[in-house]
């Protein structure tokens, strides 16, 4: 979400397009003339994700940019840019890496100047490279605590923050705070079907329609994700008005949780 928000920042800046394509920066990736600044935001780029293989990502291991951008670049194209839809770490990677080439800054001096600053988020930074701040929740699998580099992946995961402060970011961007509204609008406008049921993925923002889900008029806004060993979750029920943001450092369904917590206010 912040990384998409950073682009979209840069759009209305005019230093982006949304058309965009991925060879002005990255030619060595297959489909790269094809491929635009909009296909990376919503997934649709087909490129395939660093992180899909187990085998080959290891969730303890620092990765640089490159050592991700070369795992990436060593497995084909899933599809064609633009025909189907896939979740890829990859894409965010990428814009992450735009973002800083188009700005000339690293991209958690971005993240602290577009973003943390200007909302007086004291506790929201974009880790550097190999940087592990302390007083984080450990990751735990099986009771044990779990080594985890939460500086990779950049611009797709590597992101510390405390709820309030998540809280306050939805709340700013959804209130034009970081853009201009009808931009985040635009950001809803097309929903890709996400593999699990009532889950939908528009430009760095996600949708939960609980009508497909458990029959109820319920709907979400915002995002989730995680990897095997923690979860995390920040939206808005529509429905109580309400913004939640949680994490969880194991891997049970942070969104089952959120309806828990949310069902109190109900």
């Amino acid at each position: 979400m912040l990384t998409a928000t950073v682009i979209d920042q840069l759009i209305q800046e005019q230093k982006l397009q949304h058309n965009s394509k991925l060879s002005l920066w990255f030619p060595q990736f297959q489909n790269a003339d094809k491929i635009t600044i909009d296909q990376l935001l919503n997934h649709t780029s087909g490129i395939y994700s660093f992180n899909n293989d187990p085998k080959v990502f290891s969730i303890e291991q620092y990765y640089s940019p490159n050592d991700l951008i070369n795992l990436s670049l060593a497995q084909s194209n899933l599809f064609p840019p633009g025909k189907y839809w896939s979740y890829s770490n990859t894409n965010y990677l990428l814009l992450a890496l735009i973002a800083e080439k188009i700005e000339g800054k690293t991209f958690d001096q971005i993240i602290q100047q577009r973003i943390a600053l200007p909302l007086h988020l004291s506790s929201l930074h974009s880790l550097k490279p190999r940087e592990q701040q302390e007083n984080l929740a450990l990751a735990h699998e099986n009771g044990t605590i779990v080594k985890e580099d939460y500086s990779v992946p950049l611009g797709a995961g590597n992101i510390v923050s405390n709820a309030r402060d998540m809280v306050v970011l939805l709340y700013n961007l959804m209130a034009g705070n970081l853009g201009p509204v009808p931009s985040v609008h635009a950001r809803l406008k097309e929903f890709y079907a996400m593999p699990d049921k009532g889950t939908w993925y528009g430009s760095g923002i996600m949708l939960y329609d609980f009508n497909e889900i458990t029959q109820t008029d319920d709907l979400w806004i915002g995002h989730s994700g995680g990897t095997q060993t923690y979860r995390a979750l920040l939206v808005y029920d529509t429905q109580t008005k309400t913004f939640i943001a949680l994490a969880i450092n194991q891997h049970v369904s942070v969104e089952a949780v959120a309806r828990n917590l949310l069902s109190q206010i109900k």
